[in-house]
């Protein structure tokens, strides 16, 4: 009997639970947004993979030498990445922003109008509820904090 792959589920499972423990230990107020991210992030893939082990295996072997399914959770951890790399350089509000509205466009094939208006919600999100919203000023990238000291701010 044969089951989905689950590398990648099980590899962002170990990611979430190790934000939610690692931000367990932060101070209060530094806590905040990474239980935030990681308490429903850790929640969902959970429940992702629940739902990818409790899959019917099916009798017959697939005719395919590669199937379609482990090239896709390839191509997923690749965006993954790129997001993370993207929020790395950028920050959540530029990079973040970025990775959403690159990856609902290209990635998900959506349209031009879709993808800038799901970046405008990320950055309603991340900027105006979050950081301002909320005073939890987020990670500005590493290309905000090379701005930021050039220009003396």
């Amino acid at each position: 009997m044969r089951r989905p792959d689950l590398a990648l589920t099980v590899a962002l499972l170990a990611i979430f639970a190790g934000m939610v423990v690692t931000a367990s230990g932060y101070p209060a107020a530094a806590r905040l947004l990474p239980l935030t991210i990681g308490i429903p992030a850790l929640v969902l893939t959970a429940w992702e993979l629940r739902g990818q082990w409790r899959v019917t295996p099916t009798a017959e072997p697939v005719a395919s030498p590669a199937p379609p399914h482990h090239r896709s959770q390839g191509v997923a951890f690749l965006w993954f990445v790129a997001f993370v790399i993207a929020i790395v350089v950028g920050g959540f509000t530029i990079g973040g922003v970025a990775a959403v509205t690159i990856a609902q466009r290209f990635w998900l094939r959506e349209s031009w109008r879709t993808s800038l208006i799901g970046g405008a919600v990320a950055f309603l999100v991340l900027f105006a509820g979050i950081d301002r919203g909320l005073g939890q000023p987020l990670f500005e990238g590493v290309v905000g904090a090379w701005v930021r000291a050039w220009l003396g701010i």
